[in-house]
């Protein structure tokens, strides 16, 4: 079932700009549990995001420009979170007791 209005595609592109920003705001804050929750939601996100550009693709005749942002905005935003959290675990090992 194609989308029906660009509705959809525009809650997916704020949603990413939002996780966007609470996942720099996790790595500032040095917050791994933030960071894994958030890693969590840009999965689900990145899930309908792809969903949503197979449906605009068969035919809905939406724009898919604003997904294609925001799957780049997801992709890149979780490599951060990534490296954030393997930064935070390396600085843990290295703490002396």
């Amino acid at each position: 079932m194609p989308i029906q209005n660009d509705h959809e595609i525009q809650q997916l592109f704020e949603v990413s700009q939002k996780l966007e920003d609470a996942a720099r705001q996790a790595k500032n804050n040095a917050d791994a549990e933030a960071i894994q929750a958030i890693q969590q939601e840009l999965r689900e996100v990145q899930d309908k995001i792809q969903d949503a550009r197979g449906k605009a693709i068969n035919g809905s005749g939406t724009s898919t420009e604003p997904l294609f942002e925001a799957q780049l905005r997801v992709e890149e935003t979780q490599h951060q979170m990534e490296r954030a959290l393997t930064n935070l675990n390396a600085q843990q090992d290295n703490v002396q007791p």
